[in-house]
């Protein structure tokens, strides 16, 4: 058998790892309905059809009601998968899509990691490339949901 040899790498030094900072972006109330539930064998797929919201902070808007949802699996150990793909319109009329992935615990501890996909002829490319982490809060009503997210810098 031969012996493996590993390189070393060159960009593993002090001076090749930025600092992680995170900026204050947006936060957006998701109004949903309530969540439809379809057994399945990995667990409860759950369904909310969104019907409304607003973003604001470093993008003004309102989201887009037909062209979004979150699909998520509640798990056996009573955590939920979130996915969630929202559509918004910024207040200058850009279109902007939003995707969410993450997860919600029985205690409340609710984060996801985030993406933006803007017009790149738009007011908001600001937004490309970038990675937002949100800390999120489902309203005792169960019909909406506040996320508010950071630009991880």
């Amino acid at each position: 058998m031969l012996e493996r040899r590993y390189s070393v790498p060159a960009d593993h030094g002090a001076e090749f790892i930025a600092e992680v900072g995170f900026d204050p972006a947006f936060t957006v109330t998701i109004e949903h309905e309530r969540a439809e539930a379809i057994a399945g064998p990995s667990g409860t797929r759950l369904f909310r059809k969104i019907s409304g919201g607003t973003i604001s902070g470093r993008i003004e808007g309102t989201l887009y009601p037909d062209g979004a949802g979150e699909y998520s699996l509640l798990r056996p150990d009573g955590v939920a998968e979130i996915r969630t793909h929202v559509i918004l319109n910024s207040s200058d009329g850009e279109w902007l899509y939003l995707y969410n992935m993450g997860y919600v615990r029985p205690d409340g501890y609710y984060r996801v990691t985030s993406w933006v996909d803007a017009d790149v002829r738009g007011r908001h490319t600001w937004t490309a490339g970038l990675f937002f982490i949100g800390t999120g809060r489902l309203a005792a009503d169960g019909k909406s949901t506040t996320l508010t997210y950071f630009e991880v810098t």
